[in-house]
């Protein structure tokens, strides 16, 4: 990925929706996830420029990228790797590197304070068992209007009726 595409992808699945932001932060004075402010030209210019100029501040920009690149990671590990194609279809855990590929995600998710990852299909939180087992796997749900990043459990809730679309 080229940095144009990692900055692309931050804006679009990162940075909180405009109407949740305060007047400070939509105008580049505050950190669009902490909301500390910004001394001018200070932290990182995070926005497609426009009339709109969000920035972060150097401590939270590095936490989010690395939620946008670990996913993606795993993303390209787990649409690629024919063991965990093999194993997501019967339920199995998944291979070694996209075990790690999971923990390292994880990681990142907790260090950005994100919410515990739910189940595309079936709406269900995955649980503490279900991480460690490694019996879910990324995916990209290509939506009406956009992409959307999530998870799904693997097995039997990958192939539920209950999918978004």
């Amino acid at each position: 990925m080229t940095a144009a595409e990692d900055l692309a992808d931050l804006q679009f699945f990162e940075i909180p929706d405009t109407r949740l932001l305060t007047e400070e932060q939509n105008e580049g004075g505050a950190c669009v996830w902490c909301a500390d402010p910004l001394a001018p030209g200070a932290g990182v210019d995070v926005g497609p420029g426009f009339a709109w100029h969000p920035r972060s501040c150097r401590t939270c920009f590095p936490i989010r990228a690395a939620v946008v690149s670990t996913y993606r990671d795993l993303y390209a590990h787990w649409t690629t790797c024919e063991p965990c194609e093999t194993a997501a279809l019967l339920g199995d855990r998944l291979c070694p590197q996209a075990l790690s590929g999971q923990a390292a995600l994880l990681r990142a998710r907790i260090a950005a304070d994100k919410g515990r990852p739910v189940c595309f299909s079936c709406h269900e939180p995955i649980t503490e068992q279900e991480l460690t087992a490694g019996v879910f796997a990324p995916l990209v749900w290509e939506g009406l209007s956009a992409p959307h990043r999530g998870f799904i459990h693997t097995g039997a809730c990958m192939w539920n009726d209950r999918a978004p679309g």
